[in-house]
């Protein structure tokens, strides 16, 4: 693991409870998974977050950006489709898109992280944009995902 990717924020440095707050504010559930065990749902492994129907699955070394993308994606999908997910949440690019913008606009609702962080450690985790990095798109490549969010009543500002 490379110096950059450990230093991003992690679940634990939040706290589960503003996590969970936050999930539920949007109707989604927080699993909290004992340290070193399995995390259920989980697509790129450990210690990334899981997902299966309206549940994020994580554990306190899962970073922060994770459990927003993977909450994100459920938000999405739509109550819908939520019972369907699991593991691979993702119907499309833009809806991958959509998720990554939501990831952000969602970050500053978690204490100490916020969507300047939240950019720096996508970056740093190796979320890949077209425009070199998270900042970039979000700043000037990121209409289709705002347009989709906006379409679904999803947060875009």
């Amino acid at each position: 693991m490379s110096a950059a990717v450990a230093d991003v924020l992690r679940v634990g440095d939040a706290g589960f409870e503003a996590c969970v707050a936050l999930l539920s504010r949007h109707g989604l559930r927080l699993a909290r998974i004992q340290d070193d065990a399995a995390i259920p749902g989980c697509y790129w492994g450990e210690p990334e977050a899981g997902v299966i129907g309206d549940v994020v699955y994580a554990r306190a070394d899962t970073p922060l950006h994770s459990l927003l993308h993977e909450a994100c994606h459920l938000l999405v999908a739509g109550a819908e489709r939520r019972p369907r997910i699991h593991t691979d949440a993702s119907d499309s690019q833009i809806e991958e898109d959509a998720t990554c913008y939501l990831q952000i606009m969602l970050a500053d609702a978690l204490p100490g992280f916020g969507r300047a962080r939240a950019l720096a450690d996508m970056d740093a985790w190796g979320y890949s944009f077209r425009l070199g990095s998270a900042r970039a798109w979000f700043e000037n490549d990121a209409e289709d995902a705002r347009a989709l969010l906006q379409s679904r009543r999803l947060p875009v500002d």
